[in-house]
């Protein structure tokens, strides 16, 4: 559908390229030329492949690469793919393909992609992207990747506080189902973190690029110790989302107890009336049941037996 080429020089200096008027001469040691394409026609293909002096063929096999992420050498360079979150936590994530190879950088992908867009606008500043190299800019686009499960991780975190709120407040409607919902996007969020571990620690390893200079082998090594930490703030979600449903289940368990509480003290309170009642129900004839003010004495009784047990329950802070 769409491509973009920018070459970035040391200086700062950014340059749009048109890819169709490439005179594909070799990148420079001071520059850096970055391909992104998103679902590429087969017109839009052969320029690539004629700026990077490539085979179309190449390219073609992007499309069929596995959607799992990946590292591999190549011929060309480096084949690294990775599982990208969209805007939505429950969509199938975009899977990101990132050809690496002497001065350029290809990411290609099928969907569009919130984060290079982003960062494509945003390295035309003054800032010298052209100074990295190929491989140290491959670091600095998985960390864009990495930084998406950080906000990921940072909203889930959000919404784990309004859910705990509700849970203290005793806002029962619905919580559970919240809950639920919510474990399982964190679940599904640390999945696609955990399938990236092995690809992170593939390309962290001496011989992966046993070539690298000691910047490169550091910045890889570095990302792998961020996966880490991404990993562990999406844990750190979790077991938040965990405390909010003990503190849920807790108030569910106070709310009970208020319940049988209640129903208790009306029971007791009403179990010496229902005695009395009992009693003065008796078929049998007993001269004090002829008395007419005999009935209000018991009414009496009953209320003060009533209030006798709700002031000693009140004096021992029973209620």
């Amino acid at each position: 559908m769409t491509s973009r080429a920018l070459l970035s020089r040391s200086d700062g200096v950014d340059e749009a390229v048109d890819l169709e008027s490439w005179d594909a001469r070799a990148v420079r040691d001071d520059e850096l030329l970055w391909i992104d394409a998103q679902s590429p026609s087969d017109a839009e293909r052969k320029p690539i492949a004629s700026a990077l002096a490539l085979d179309v063929s190449v390219l073609d096999a992007l499309d069929a690469c596995v959607a799992e992420p990946d590292a591999r050498v190549l011929g060309e360079g480096i084949l690294v793919s990775v599982q990208t979150l969209t805007g939505n936590l429950a969509d199938h994530p975009v899977v990101l393909h990132i050809l690496v190879g002497d001065g350029w950088v290809v990411t290609w992908h099928a969907e569009s992609i919130d984060f290079l867009d982003e960062h494509f606008k945003r390295i035309q500043d003054e800032r010298a992207i052209g100074r990295l190299t190929a491989v140290l800019f491959l670091v600095e686009i998985l960390d864009w990747h990495l930084d998406t499960y950080f906000a990921a991780a940072e909203a889930l975190e959000r919404e784990v506080d309004d859910l705990d709120e509700a849970a203290l407040r005793g806002d029962a409607k619905n919580i559970l189902e919240r809950l639920v919902r919510m474990r399982r996007r964190i679940s599904r969020v640390r999945h696609l973190l955990g399938v990236h571990r092995d690809m992170y620690a593939e390309i962290g390893r001496p011989d992966f690029l046993p070539e690298t200079d000691p910047r490169e082998a550091a910045a890889l090594a570095a990302i792998n110790h961020r996966l880490e930490r991404a990993t562990e703030a999406v844990a750190n979600a979790r077991e938040m989302l965990i405390g909010t449903f003990d503190v849920h289940m807790t108030r569910t368990a106070q709310r009970t107890n208020d319940v049988m509480k209640l129903l208790t003290w009306v029971s007791v309170t009403l179990l010496p009336a229902a005695v009395l009642a009992g009693i003065m129900g008796m078929n049998f004839q007993v001269g004090l049941f002829s008395h007419p003010s005999v009935f209000w004495i018991v009414i009496a009784a009953m209320i003060l037996i009533a209030g006798t047990i709700l002031g000693a329950a009140r004096w021992r802070r029973w209620l």
